[in-house]
């Protein structure tokens, strides 16, 4: 297979993307919202007969995981899109025959394919997961010519992980 070379630029609104889904995409997150939800119900129906610390708990927990949380999320991917410098410009992804060689301001690394844990596709973006925590985000919409030669490569060294 011929190598493939991308352009990516990430922004606040790619990390923010990443964020949220890393965050709500699990157990701890799931449970969070059902939480808020429920403390939510709980303050409405109860709001009279309860205390104003009670009403003000209720609120707050109602509020953590479907207010503050993705609020405190977009703040983190706003700081990490200003102060890290991988983010500054473009990072470039070469698809190759050992891994996927990643470029930036002149320095260079390898992700060897057996370093890859998995590839989810979304509607929006590829993820490649380097760990359960760090992925690489590559935007569709920034590389829509290249797409069906990463799919290509991603099926022929990765499939299902």
């Amino acid at each position: 297979m011929e190598n493939i070379v991308i352009r990516v630029k990430l922004g606040v609104k790619d990390l923010y993307s990443f964020l949220l889904r890393y965050n709500y995409r699990n157990f701890g997150g799931i449970f969070g919202v059902a939480i808020s939800f429920a403390s939510l119900i709980g303050l409405g129906l109860t709001f009279t007969n309860n205390s104003t610390t009670t009403n003000i708990i209720l609120g707050f927990i109602g509020l953590l995981w479907t207010v503050i949380q993705p609020l405190l999320l977009l703040q983190r991917a706003a700081q990490q899109a200003t102060k890290n410098a991988a983010y500054k410009e473009a990072l470039e992804y070469e698809w190759q025959e050992e891994g996927i060689s990643l470029r930036l301001d002149g320095q260079e690394e390898m992700i060897p394919w057996e370093g890859i844990a998995k590839v989810v596709e979304t509607k929006k973006y590829i993820l490649v997961y380097t760990s359960r925590i760090h992925a690489c985000i590559l935007p569709k919409d920034q590389f829509k010519e290249q797409l069906a030669g990463v799919k290509e490569w991603i099926a022929k060294k990765v499939g299902n992980k």
